[in-house]
């Protein structure tokens, strides 16, 4: 006679049981912080070949880099980095991110699809970027953060810059001033130009 209570068990990779959902409180209120920038886009970046965990930060640095110096002002952002391996009928999914955007300059789509292509590759299929004007109403924080408390990562950049909260997390030093002065006079500067 077969135990029946064995097929009765929940599977392992049964929804309730992923990482991600367990720790979904983390995630909620993590989201909520972040929620307070006033984000301009939510991007999703893919590579048109298998990179490395290390190239694929790498890369992703640099178009940061390149974005702040082709706007010439700071971006801000939040960057969950992901990946899945094939097994238990879902398909494998190489290194990618899904990022939130923010900065005093404008950030058309479709140049932000394209710069990130120019650097990580174009696929045949067109996906390398996929970059939507951010709606507020919707969970793109939650889903930047998703895979944090599991075996993803996440990273931020320039937070004390847009956030009405995050000078409280930071030791205010000369340093920071004049930067967070710079980014005011940028920020009066493109209002007075596209405002």
């Amino acid at each position: 006679m077969q135990n029946t209570a064995k097929w009765q068990a929940p599977k392992w990779y049964d929804r309730d049981r992923w990482a991600y959902t367990v720790d979904r409180k983390f995630v909620k209120e993590c989201a909520w912080w972040l929620k307070l920038v006033a984000w301009q886009v939510f991007c999703t970046f893919t590579f048109a070949w298998r990179v490395s965990d290390q190239q694929a930060e790498k890369t992703f640095a640099e178009f940061i880099n390149r974005l702040e110096r082709t706007l010439k002002a700071d971006v801000a952002f939040v960057c969950g980095s992901e990946k899945r391996f094939s097994g238990c009928g879902m398909s494998a999914c190489g290194r990618h991110f899904h990022v939130l955007l923010a900065s005093a300059a404008p950030l058309q789509p479709l140049f932000i699809e394209e710069l990130w292509k120019s650097m990580a590759g174009n696929r045949s299929d067109d996906a390398g970027a996929l970059v939507k004007p951010y709606d507020p109403s919707r969970n793109g924080a939650e889903y930047v953060l998703k895979s944090a408390p599991k075996e993803g990562d996440w990273t931020f950049r320039n937070l004390h810059l847009f956030h009405p909260e995050a000078g409280t997390l930071y030791h205010v030093n000369a340093r920071l001033r004049r930067r967070a002065a710079r980014h005011k006079e940028r920020q009066k500067k493109f209002a007075v130009l596209h405002g």
